[in-house]
């Protein structure tokens, strides 16, 4: 329990008020004895501004010796020491929010290769349109349409009922077509 050690009879005072000033100590859990101040407004208010600990002694004894020999500049000091706390930063150290890091995700996409064409007959029509020819046509089917559907060649054209001659002009004529509107780079 708390207890008055000494009380001052001249007013300390700043821009905001006056105040009477008292020492006043207790015993403290761990057994030392812990002193501040109280400032009680000279007009009668009951705004009392209260310091935080400015003494800690071993003995009560020392506690009072240190109450009844404060000063006024000492207690002016006190006063604003109530008024603007003493502020401490403490750096914030993070709680991690998961305990265990998240499970390997694996995303699957379907994709529908395209088929991979024997030749390129952009490349060989380039050089001759009839050697082109002549390579398509020792070529079954399966590998035509391969060619055709690798460099988009059909555009609207419907080739499911084409045989391999039909197959081969539609490729030759496409090639023709194209490398005659695009510029040559060499």
């Amino acid at each position: 329990m708390a207890e008055a050690l000494a009380s001052f009879a001249n007013p300390v005072g700043d821009q905001l008020g006056s105040y009477y000033a008292r020492a006043v100590g207790r015993l403290a859990p761990d057994n030392m004895w812990e002193g501040w101040i109280e400032f009680v407004p000279v007009d009668g208010g009951s705004d009392v501004l209260v310091s935080g600990i400015e003494s800690r002694q071993p003995e009560h004894q020392h506690l009072v010796y240190w109450a009844t020999g404060l000063t006024h500049v000492y207690l002016e000091g006190a006063l604003s020491r109530a008024r603007k706390p003493h502020t401490v930063r403490v750096p914030v150290i993070d709680e991690p929010i998961s305990d265990r890091p998240a499970a390997r995700r694996v995303v699957v996409e379907r994709v529908i290769p395209k088929p991979e064409p024997v030749l390129d007959p952009f490349e060989i029509g380039e050089r001759n349109l009839d050697i082109l020819r002549q390579e398509l046509k020792a070529l079954n089917r399966p590998r035509l349409l391969n060619i055709i559907s690798a460099f988009d060649l059909a555009g609207d054209t419907d080739v499911t009922n084409m045989n391999e001659a039909e197959l081969v002009g539609l490729i030759v004529g496409v090639v023709e077509t194209r490398l005659s509107t695009t510029p040559r780079q060499r």
